[in-house]
């Protein structure tokens, strides 16, 4: 599995992200990593942002599995909850 995260706004602008491959680490952060992303919901979530809101931290995140590639965008008032560990790790 690989994951590919960007996080951007904010009051100051920022921009940073990060990318994994489960394949590269360690078998129990791997496990780890995919135990939060399924517990999650990342990959049947839908993409929502809010309108007309300013300086709010935007987040993007792909999930590639031999599945398919899924890509989902929130902002910090639209991010589920349940997202929030995957994020925290």
């Amino acid at each position: 599995m690989k994951i590919k995260f960007r996080q951007s706004g904010g009051y100051a602008g920022l921009r940073m992200g990060y990318d994994l491959d489960t394949n590269l680490l360690p078998i129990e952060e791997a496990a780890e990593l995919q135990s939060l992303v399924q517990g999650s919901g990342v990959v049947q979530s839908q993409s929502s942002r809010s309108e007309n809101a300013a300086d709010l931290i935007n987040y993007e995140i792909t999930i590639e599995t031999k599945e398919g590639t899924r890509q989902i965008a929130f902002d910090d008032l639209t991010l589920p909850e349940s997202i929030i560990p995957l994020l925290d790790y």
